[in-house]
């Protein structure tokens, strides 16, 4: 049996009119002129030759891997292929291999000759060449539409958007998901909850249901302040800005500050809820949380603690004496604090904090200072120096560069108000969030906790 293979995209029939009907036409003559009178047709019209992924040519494939095609015959190189890779494939390790030639009549060559198979080679390359040529000429074309302010395209039209016209325009019903999406993160709420929330209540977008991933990514896009991207690169879109830049800045500063202050475990998942925010009163470095295991009248303890990173051994010979806590006990002890509040005109003792940020650095320049006086005492190995020098310098960075983002008092009594059922029913992510919008720090002082409020 001889096979006709024929494909053509609309866009290659508009530009160079190499119809479907007019390859079966010459390609049928071919045949008979070489004694086939009724060559079996198969048809790939409206499928890029840019993959392999097409019914016609899958079906030719099983046909020649079953031996039931001696030749199979196309117009052109290209309609096979414009691929150097799968042209090359489909001849050698489809047809060769199962005893078919392949015969290009545009080209006048064929496989059954010395001269024709190596022609396929030479021949596949310009086909792959062209392929190239007309990506990057659409990809230039993409960045033109970006740098207008137009949207250049993606796999995945932008939630909150239909794509009408050549424009960007805002859908209704996803809009106004948008805004409740960073109206929420920006008054405390994770992106976990958020997603569970809306999950719920049945509200979901083009795509289907939300994930927390999909809000994390969708509050970081420009997108939904008016630009539009391409590649690495965002430039002002002409389309209507579904959120203000102020909300938009809020939310950035919400997010950065949270990663800041993550204490994950094995996973990436956090592990405790006020991992990040403590910090020792006496040495400035942070208090982590470790396991402890010890046996008593023959039975097993464990539980967790917070302790001061340089009260371990493995530190400095254990250079701070301040104290550990349980875990358990200082995060009740927040969780009363947070109960207490109250949001009168008169603000309590607790909530005083005066420039923060400005405090830190001045307790880490004294830090410094007591590092270079143990050094020149002899006191303290050079590389443990080194160590905290990097550490200390590091944090001022962060601070220096990380704007401190205060809760509203609106905000700040909403969390208050739902915080009990947050700790009943909010996975740790969701109650560390109601946390962190309320609390910037928290100092340790022996058995004293220092409170600072992250609300007005």
């Amino acid at each position: 049996m001889i096979a006709i293979y024929v494909r053509v995209s609309t866009t290659e029939q508009k530009l160079h009119g190499h119809s479907v009907a007019e390859q079966i036409d010459r390609l049928t003559n071919y045949a008979k002129a070489l004694g086939y009178d009724k060559p079996n047709i198969y048809n790939d019209a409206g499928y890029s030759g840019a993959t392999l992924d097409r019914p016609a040519l899958s079906l030719l494939i099983n046909d020649v891997r079953a031996k039931k095609v001696e030749k199979v015959l196309v117009y052109k190189l290209d309609r096979l292929s414009r691929s150097q890779k799968d042209t090359l494939m489909l001849i050698e390790d489809i047809f060769l291999k199962n005893g078919c030639d392949f015969v290009s009549i545009s080209e006048n060559f064929d496989t059954s000759t010395p001269l024709g198979r190596a022609m396929i080679g030479i021949l596949a390359v310009f086909a792959q060449l062209e392929r190239e040529q007309i990506k990057e000429r659409m990809s230039m074309g993409r960045e033109a539409r970006a740098k207008q302010g137009k949207y250049a395209g993606s796999w995945r039209l932008p939630i909150g958007y239909d794509y009408i016209s050549g424009e960007l325009i805002p859908n209704e019903y996803e809009k106004e998901l948008i805004k409740r999406i960073f109206e929420e993160y920006s008054s405390g709420k994770s992106a976990r909850a958020i997603a569970k929330d809306l999950n719920k209540q049945g509200l979901t977008h083009k795509y289907g249901d939300w994930s927390a991933d999909a809000v994390r990514k969708l509050i970081q896009s420009k997108t939904y302040i008016g630009f539009v991207k391409f590649g690495d690169e965002w430039y002002q879109g002409t389309h209507e800005p579904i959120i203000d830049d102020d909300l938009f800045i809020k939310v950035q500063n919400i997010r950065q500050k949270r990663l800041a202050t993550e204490n994950h475990g094995s996973g990436g998942r956090p592990t405790s809820y006020l991992g990040g925010m403590v910090y020792c009163k006496k040495c400035g470095a942070k208090y982590l949380k470790y396991h402890r295991s010890t046996v008593k009248n023959g039975r097993k303890y464990e539980y967790d603690y917070y302790s001061c990173f340089n009260r371990s051994p493995k530190v400095g010979a254990g250079t701070c004496k301040n104290d550990t806590w349980k875990m358990s006990e200082l995060d009740e002890l927040m969780f009363g604090e947070i109960r207490k509040l109250k949001f009168t005109s008169k603000r309590s003792k607790t909530s005083n904090k005066v420039n923060l940020s400005d405090r830190r650095l001045n307790e880490l320049n004294k830090q410094l200072e007591r590092i270079m006086t143990l050094y020149t005492l002899g006191e303290m190995p050079l590389d443990i120096i080194q160590k905290k020098i990097h550490e200390i310098n590091t944090q001022k960075a962060k601070l220096e560069q990380v704007e401190i983002v205060k809760t509203s008092p609106d905000d700040a009594k909403r969390i208050v108000g739902t915080f009990d059922d947050i700790l009943e029913n909010g996975s740790i992510e969701d109650v560390r969030a109601a946390i962190k919008s309320l609390i910037d720090r928290i100092e340790i002082d022996g058995e004293n906790v220092y409170i600072y409020w992250s609300f007005e």
